[in-house]
């Protein structure tokens, strides 16, 4: 059984991203930094949470590999505080949803990792950053980056 299977599949996973985006909008510590977040974030971490834990991978082929979610997390630099406070918040809009035990005991280990390597991203150099993930001469920027930073 894949952690897709046990999360229930695409529509249990959208329901559990969006209840997440409704909290995480709404927070005063990570909300802003949504503030520029497409409108339809919930179902593109759906799609990545499906891709990732061995459901449909359409999200791949619409959005971009790791590389890309990677990149689009560049120069946010997430703090601890902040880096704690998504992964609380979408460990509540698991149970909010009601999501099995089976979901989510293995589920709060990825939430812990890929936060960790998120906000690790989030702070490296834009530069090394870009190099290390093959995107060099191209135009493609982060949100997180400010035109300096570019």
């Amino acid at each position: 059984m894949t952690l897709y299977d046990a999360a229930g599949g695409r529509d249990r996973l959208l329901a559990m991203t969006a209840a997440f985006y409704g909290k995480a909008t709404a927070d005063d510590l990570i909300g802003p930094m949504f503030g520029r977040a497409a409108a339809d974030h919930a179902n593109y971490l759906a799609g990545w949470m499906s891709a990732s834990f061995g459901g449909p991978r359409d999200y791949l082929a619409e959005r971009g590999d790791l590389a890309f979610v990677i990149w689009k997390h560049a120069g946010l630099r997430i703090t601890d505080a902040q880096r704690a406070r998504w992964a609380r918040l979408m460990m509540e809009a698991a149970a909010e949803v009601d999501m099995p035990r089976t979901f989510t005991v293995p589920f709060r280990r990825y939430v812990d990792a890929i936060t960790r390597a998120t906000q690790d991203h989030s702070n490296a150099d834009p530069a090394w950053l870009k190099a290390r993930l093959g995107l060099e001469g191209t135009d493609v920027v982060p949100q997180g980056l400010a035109d300096a930073d570019r």
